[in-house]
């Protein structure tokens, strides 16, 4: 199993100081990220086609959470439908968002690469308006926030696109606060940090019988 990092656009110490006064890191965010290719390729021919994408999500936001949790005391949070995690200040959650081929890239704008929700673009509005959001009901290991807290807090998204350069997927991603969101999409940006590009090959696939399994071909989208 290789795992590499390419060097990023911006500079590190510049991302990990952005990073750093938002009280996260890019060791809490690119196992997110591992952690969602690994499982996108335990799906088979023989799953429903949506499966991969259904694993990366669900790996994305587990890891996104543990990390966070077991390294900076944040907390899992449902809220307005949306899975964060977020700080022990109430101030700041992250989600997890598939970009576009310009996630990434400061010279670019990218753009959520499906539609989102209303709850999503509601997060966006609070960014930018600090409108007042309502959690659903939760279950006893989740917080509920006060219509006071839910108006102070900020939604990050760590957003990422994944392509495939010969037998290496290298995976684009950023740390964004997106502001305003046009039939569905992203239209503005408050604040982006891109990070180092994810270089990843050789993961092992769950349904590995040896030199005569079936080559599983990856969905790149």
């Amino acid at each position: 199993m290789a795992l590499s990092l390419v060097t990023p656009a911006p500079e590190p110490g510049d991302v990990h100081a952005r990073l750093a006064e938002l009280g996260t890191k890019v060791d809490y965010l690119q196992p997110a990220l591992y952690a969602g290719e690994a499982a996108r390729r335990t799906a088979t021919p023989n799953h429903p086609a949506n499966t991969a994408g259904t694993r990366a999500y669900q790996e994305h936001v587990r890891a996104i959470r543990e990390e966070h949790i077991r390294n900076a005391r944040w907390k899992r949070l449902l809220h307005d439908h949306l899975e964060l995690v977020y700080n022990p200040e109430k101030s700041l959650a992250i989600g997890v968002m598939i970009g576009d081929a310009a996630t990434g890239n400061a010279r670019l704008h990218p753009k959520n690469l499906r539609k989102r929700g209303a709850a999503t673009a509601r997060a966006a509005a609070s960014n930018d308006m600090q409108l007042a959001l309502f959690s659903p009901r939760t279950d006893s290991d989740e917080v509920r926030l006060a219509p006071v807290e839910a108006s102070d807090l900020k939604t990050w998204f760590l957003v990422s696109y994944r392509v495939r350069v010969g037998d290496v997927v290298r995976i684009h991603s950023e740390l964004s606060l997106p502001r305003k969101f046009k039939r569905g999409f992203v239209a503005k940006w408050d604040q982006r940090i891109p990070l180092p590009v994810l270089e990843m090959d050789g993961i092992e696939r769950m349904d590995d019988d040896g030199p005569g399994e079936i080559d599983i071909p990856v969905d790149f989208r």
